[in-house]
């Protein structure tokens, strides 16, 4: 692996903050802690125009100053809601199809 970085695990942190993705899968919960899994949960219960507007809002948070623990959960979040959003728009296109 990258000798800067160290192991896996901090390989792994560099990759999903600075590419702005993530391993979690919001479908099916493989790769995600406890906390991800929970929040993808509670999400996909939501409508499209509830997940837009709490996308909307994270992203206005993420530029502002925070602790780097709760920047990294902001960046889960939104990676998690992206996903939500990319399934919501494929499930609406299939519709539009039929």
């Amino acid at each position: 692996m990258c000798d800067e970085l160290g192991d896996d695990k901090y390989m792994q942190a560099y990759v999903e903050e600075y590419g702005g993705t993530s391993l979690c899968s919001a479908a099916t919960g493989a790769g995600c802690s406890e906390k991800e899994v929970k929040y993808a949960e509670q999400w996909k219960a939501k409508g499209i125009d509830d997940i837009n507007k709490q996308v909307t809002r994270l992203d206005k948070m993420k530029g502002k100053k925070m602790k780097p623990a709760l920047a990294k959960w902001i960046s889960q979040r939104l990676a998690i809601l992206k996903q939500l959003q990319r399934a919501a728009a494929a499930e609406q296109a299939s519709k539009d199809e039929l």
